[in-house]
């Protein structure tokens, strides 16, 4: 059995889970709207419900995002990703995120004009590059001239959670060292704290998250028992090979007795004896 990864108990969950993050802006928009003008420094004026978990893809044959936190407003869309662990790959894993919702918001035969601006915001725990930056901003420009902006309105934005202390602002240092899991200081960290503690009497959810960690904890138990089925299946498969190339070095028994004393078919036996050769 492979070793199941402890996740945290519900009454110890904070913010800064995935489960939590999700559920918690999904029912409450006017925080979603807060969090995002702090993040991006814009005005927003009406938010579309946030949708959490929310899966799209290209294609029938295209590999499927699911999105932790997608919302938009009249002339944006954002997408919001909580990132507690695993910072593999998160520039690939923005552009493809980006190219998802390019697709999803332009309806066939419409004008390229109409186009949403789009923000991928990754919210990372820990240092996602080596600068050790708080806020990583990405947009499009020009390699001869940085001043020059190809404003195609597609932005991909990390913060850094770890270093906090270097925010630009007193909200977003509060905002990022709560989520850190430090205490909450300001009102906005302190409002999101009541919604955390508020939503942990939600037994619905309390089921919800339970039930998706015995399913993970199941799924990780299935792939572990097939990776060792079949890492002793390929170990008995090269002690056949060893096995007969032995048999066939000794020049004594035929093909087919060699075949079947390893229980590999003929065809394999001719081959190894070819090679042998």
């Amino acid at each position: 059995m492979s070793e199941t990864k402890k996740y945290p108990a519900w009454e110890e969950l904070t913010f800064a889970n995935n489960f939590l993050f999700c559920k918690i802006l999904e029912n409450d928009p006017e925080l979603c709207r807060q969090l995002l003008e702090m993040l991006l420094h814009i005005r927003i004026e009406k938010l579309s419900s946030p949708k959490s978990e929310w899966t799209m893809q290209e294609g029938l044959d295209a590999k499927s995002v699911r999105f932790d936190v997608y919302t938009k407003d009249e002339n944006r869309i954002f997408d919001i990703e909580i990132q507690t662990t695993n910072q593999k790959n998160l520039p690939k894993r923005a552009r493809y995120y980006q190219s998802i919702i390019d697709m999803d918001n332009l309806s066939h035969g419409e004008k390229y004009s109409r186009l949403k601006d789009s923000y991928v915001i990754f919210l990372c725990l820990e240092a996602p590059f080596k600068k050790r930056l708080p806020v990583y901003f990405f947009e499009n420009t020009c390699r001869g001239d940085d001043k020059i902006k190809l404003n195609d309105g597609a932005y991909k934005v990390f913060f850094n959670a770890a270093d906090y202390a270097k925010m630009e602002s007193d909200e977003e240092k509060n905002f990022f060292k709560f989520l850190a899991g430090h205490e909450a200081e300001n009102e906005l960290t302190k409002s999101i704290e009541e919604k955390v503690i508020f939503a942990k009497q939600n037994m619905e959810w309390k089921k919800i998250y339970m039930t998706w960690q015995q399913t993970i904890d199941e799924e990780k138990d299935i792939a572990f028992e097939e990776g060792v089925r079949q890492g002793i299946e390929q170990g008995l498969y090269k002690a056949r090979i060893e096995n007969a190339k032995a048999m066939l070095a000794m020049n004594v028994l035929s093909y087919e007795q060699i075949a079947q004393g390893t229980g590999l078919p003929l065809e394999k036996i001719l081959e190894l004896s070819k090679q042998e050769s």
